[in-house]
């Protein structure tokens, strides 16, 4: 009897001695694995956000492009912000065409490899859609989003599709339609590639017609100070906050 019963005994030790070391070791080897995970939806254009751009943001950020990007110099109501822009700006061109309204002459290059702003905007293709070569276009913005990039990894780019005008001298509407559509596919094709946002100004800046309404624009094409305002505002509005799109994820 008293053979079985340290037999017994014996076994319910090694048993839960067993038992004991199994549930150890599970807590030894458990380990969680992290990663930073990117849930921004790049394919579509950025959505109205809660916050507004306050003046911190606007002097952290610099607005490029060509004459359309001017009317914030002209009619902004952010005076603290920087505006570069160039008349007639060929992207192919940006190298060596200077900056409006600045002495030391400048090109726009130079400002976008010069400056450490937080928020980069970016409104280029309107004056190539006549002679369209939007893969040389797409090539050319690619070197400068990637200059951009490798200067501030942290900085963040938003590329402003280009809204309907009413008309572009020598263009009909169906050829407008277009070349517009094409050279907006390449800006998105560029922000979903890299990874950075885009914009659609059209929502409120058009008409039922599908093109700009006449109250915004001096010519069909460039903002009267109205038309600044409600693109400034539609701007500013349109903020993405990294914060809430990227997060630490741990398995």
């Amino acid at each position: 009897m008293k053979k079985w019963l340290i037999l017994l005994l014996s076994i319910v030790l090694i048993q839960g001695c067993s038992s004991f070391t199994s549930s150890d070791n599970s807590d030894d080897q458990e380990k969680y694995v992290c990663r930073i995970v990117d849930t921004y939806d790049y394919m579509n254009p950025v959505p109205e956000s809660e916050n507004r751009a306050d003046d911190s943001f606007y002097e952290n950020a610099l607005f490029a492009g060509d004459s359309r990007m001017g009317s914030l110099a002209l009619y902004g109501r952010h005076r603290n912000t920087e505006v570069a822009y160039v008349t007639s700006l060929n992207l192919l061109r940006i190298d060596s065409m200077p900056v409006d309204e600045r002495e030391d002459k400048k090109t726009l290059m130079d400002v976008l490899k010069e400056t450490n702003k937080k928020h980069i905007y970016l409104l280029f293709g309107i004056n190539e859609i006549r002679n369209p070569n939007f893969d040389l276009f797409a090539d050319k913005y690619q070197e400068i989003i990637s200059m951009l990039k490798e200067h501030n990894p942290k900085v963040q780019i938003y590329l402003i599709l280009s809204y309907h005008p009413g008309k572009i001298s020598g263009l009909t509407d169906e050829q407008l339609n277009h070349q517009l559509t094409m050279l907006n596919s390449k800006i998105k094709e560029l922000a979903q590639k890299n990874h950075v946002f885009y914009l659609d100004p059209d929502g409120p800046l058009v008409g039922e017609n599908g093109k700009i309404k006449g109250e915004y624009v001096f010519d069909g094409l460039h903002f009267n100070p109205k038309g600044a305002h409600i693109f400034e505002d539609y701007l500013g509005s349109h903020i993405v906050g990294g914060e809430k799109y990227v997060k630490e994820i741990c398995e």
